[in-house]
């Protein structure tokens, strides 16, 4: 695939990424009302807005790997850097989390699943990764 600079690279993935999100933010609401107004909605339909409302997440991973086979060796060593560490704190926290709740230790969510905080931490991770380690970067101690 031909290399484009990190600008146009960052552009055509925020011109898919941003829809993604409102899409995402506005089914997240718009999915479970729907199926409220529909009284006992049938598995195929609950079914239906579960895959809508996860699928723009699924989107913004496989716009993360274009990114990152669209930009040069550095920029895609800081992309994968953060994503590794984003991943391996969500993993982390995410494995701990579910034994305390095995354990008991802390009380199972009762409104949501624990695991629908696996994307959303993750991409907090990855972002707090991200922003550490370009201040080490500036710093001149990377790594």
């Amino acid at each position: 695939m031909t290399k484009i600079t990190f600008k146009q690279a960052n552009r055509r993935y925020l011109r898919l990424f941003v829809p993604l999100m409102i899409f995402y933010s506005v089914f997240c609401f718009a999915g479970p009302i729907m199926l409220r107004a529909m009284g006992e909605p049938p598995k195929w339909a609950l079914g239906l807005v579960a895959v809508i409302t996860g699928a723009p997440i699924a989107a913004v991973f496989w716009l993360m790997g274009r990114l990152l086979r669209e930009t040069d060796e550095y920029t895609r060593t800081i992309q994968v850097d953060a994503l590794l560490s984003g991943g391996a704190i969500t993993l982390s926290v995410a494995v701990i989390w579910s034994f305390l709740e095995l354990f008991q230790v802390v009380p199972r969510a009762r409104f949501f699943p624990s695991m629908m905080m696996v994307g959303p931490g993750f991409f907090f991770a990855y972002g707090v990764s991200f922003g550490v380690q370009a201040a080490r970067r500036r710093r001149g101690t990377a790594g």
